[in-house]
C-alpha cells in the first residue's frame, strides 16, 4: 500500500460559477428533472404511455421522495404533446326522450362554436319571429284566411239565429258561449217569473221549442268545430310557411360554419332538423307580446324560456385550447370529481334537472389523454374503487 500526501486544496472540488451557464439555481426550476439512476424505469414508463390500445394502465411504485409522481407527470406531458387533441364532448336535448340526453363528439373548438351558434340562434328567433308574424304580408294573408272561414261561420250562425227567432228565442254570444232568451208577445225578453206564469199548454210548447233549439245548437257546434279547426290549421300552416325560410337560412349557416368533418355529423344534422321542427311546432310562444295580457303574458314568457332552453349546448369537455392530449392529475378522487355529476334545482319542493346540468368528471376530461390517480386515496373510498373497477371492465362511464 502506497500512501500519498495531498494538499488541502487538492481535496476540494472547485467549479467556476461562470462555467455553469446560469446566474443562480432559480433558472433551473423549469428544467426537466433527470431520471438519475432510473433509466429502466424511464424506458418502462415511456413504453407504457405509448400504448394506444385500450385496457392498458401504468402502475408506478416507488419510495416517498423518489420523485416518481413528478417524473411521471413530466413524461406524461411530454408524450401527450405528441398526440392528437381529442374531440370536444357535448350534451344535447333529446326531443324524443328528454331523460336520455344525446352525447355529441366534435373536433376541438367546434363544441364551443356550436354553443355560440345555438345561443345566437335563440336571440335571432326571439327578435325575428315576432317581427315576421307582425309584418304586413303575414297580416294580410291571415286576415284573408280568417275572412274566408268567418264567412262560412256567419252563414251557419245566421241559419241558427233564424231557427231560434222562428221559435220566439233571442240568440246572442257571451264570453264565447251561446245564450238564448225567450221573447214575449212584444219581442221583449221574459224574466224567469214571467215564463213560469205562462199557461201550462204554452209552457209545454216553450219547453218543446227549447229542446229543438238546443238540438239545433248542438248541430251548429258540430258544424262549426271543423271550420274552426281548419281555420286554426290554416293559420298554423301560414305561420310555419312564413318562418321556415328564416330557420332554414340560420341552420344552414350553422352547418356551413362547422366545416370540419366530425364522427357524429349525422347525429348533429338530425339534431338541427329536430330543432327546426320544434320551433315550428311552438311558434305560438314567439308571438308578439301583448302589454295588456297580464298573467297570460307571464305564462307565455315561461313557456318561451322552456322552449329556448332545449336549444342550449352543454359543452362538458372543451379541448379548444389544448395542443396535444389532455393530462389530468386528480389529487382528490371523490365520487363526483372522478365520475362527474348531475346537478339539481329545487322548485316548489321538487328537485328538477335536465341535460344542461350534467357536469364532467376527471375521467371524461381525460378522454383521449392521461389521468393520474393515487391508488391509496382510491382504496380509502370503497364506493369509488368499486365503480372505477366497473368502469375499467366495461369501458362505460355512467354519470349519476
Amino acid at each position: 500500500m502506497t500512501l500519498c500526501h495531498l494538499a488541502p486544496h487538492e481535496l476540494a472540488l472547485t467549479i467556476a460559477p461562470e462555467s455553469l451557464g446560469i446566474k443562480d439555481t432559480s433558472e433551473l426550476q423549469h428544467e426537466p428533472l433527470p431520471w438519475i439512476g432510473q433509466a429502466r424505469a424511464e424506458t418502462a414508463a415511456r413504453f407504457g404511455l405509448s400504448m394506444d390500445q385500450p385496457d392498458y394502465n401504468l402502475f408506478v411504485l416507488g419510495e416517498v421522495g423518489s420523485g416518481r409522481s413528478t417524473l411521471l407527470q413530466q413524461l406524461m406531458r411530454e408524450v401527450a404533446a405528441t398526440k392528437a387533441v381529442p374531440p370536444d364532448l357535448c350534451y344535447l336535448h333529446n326531443f324524443d326522450t328528454p331523460e336520455k340526453p344525446r352525447a355529441l363528439r366534435m373536433p376541438p373548438g367546434q363544441g364551443r362554436l356550436l354553443r355560440q351558434h345555438m345561443a345566437q340562434l335563440c336571440k335571432t328567433l326571439q327578435k325575428e319571429i315576432p317581427q315576421r308574424l307582425d309584418g304586413p304580408d303575414f297580416k294580410a294573408e291571415s286576415e284573408h284566411l280568417e275572412k274566408t272561414y268567418k264567412l262560412e261561420e256567419s252563414e251557419a250562425y245566421a241559419e241558427l239565429d233564424a231557427f231560434a227567432e222562428a221559435r220566439n228565442f233571442a240568440l246572442y254570444r257571451e264570453d264565447g258561449h251561446l245564450i238564448f232568451t225567450l221573447l214575449g208577445a212584444k219581442g221583449k225578453a221574459l224574466t224567469e217569473s214571467e215564463a213560469r206564469s205562462l199557461p201550462k199548454e204554452q209552457r209545454s210548447q216553450v219547453e218543446l221549442a227549447e229542446q229543438e233549439l238546443r238540438a239545433e245548437i248542438a248541430r251548429y257546434l258540430d258544424k262549426i268545430r271543423p271550420i274552426e279547426r281548419l281555420k286554426n290549421e290554416g293559420l298554423a300552416a301560414l305561420r310555419r310557411q312564413t318562418i321556415k325560410p328564416l330557420l332554414e337560412h340560420e341552420l344552414q349557416e350553422i352547418r356551413l360554419d362547422l366545416k370540419k368533418q366530425i364522427k357524429d355529423s349525422v347525429k348533429l344534422g338530425h339534431y338541427l332538423d329536430r330543432v327546426m321542427q320544434d320551433v315550428l311546432d311552438n311558434l305560438d310562444v314567439f308571438r308578439v307580446a301583448d302589454a295588456d295580457a297580464g298573467l297570460d303574458e307571464e305564462i307565455r314568457q315561461e313557456e318561451l324560456t322552456t322552449v329556448l332552453a332545449r336549444y342550449r349546448v352543454n359543452l362538458v369537455v372543451d379541448n379548444e385550447k389544448l395542443t396535444g392530449a389532455p393530462v389530468i392529475i386528480e389529487d382528490n378522487p371523490s365520487y363526483h370529481s372522478l365520475f362527474g355529476s348531475v346537478e339539481y334545482q329545487a322548485e316548489e319542493d321538487v328537485l328538477l334537472t335536465d341535460f344542461s346540468r350534467i357536469r364532467a368528471g376527471s375521467l371524461l376530461k381525460a378522454h383521449g389523454g392521461y389521468l393520474m390517480l393515487h391508488v391509496r386515496e382510491l382504496l380509502s373510498d370503497e364506493l369509488v374503487w368499486e365503480k372505477l373497477r366497473r368502469f375499467s371492465r366495461t369501458g362505460r362511464l355512467q354519470i349519476e
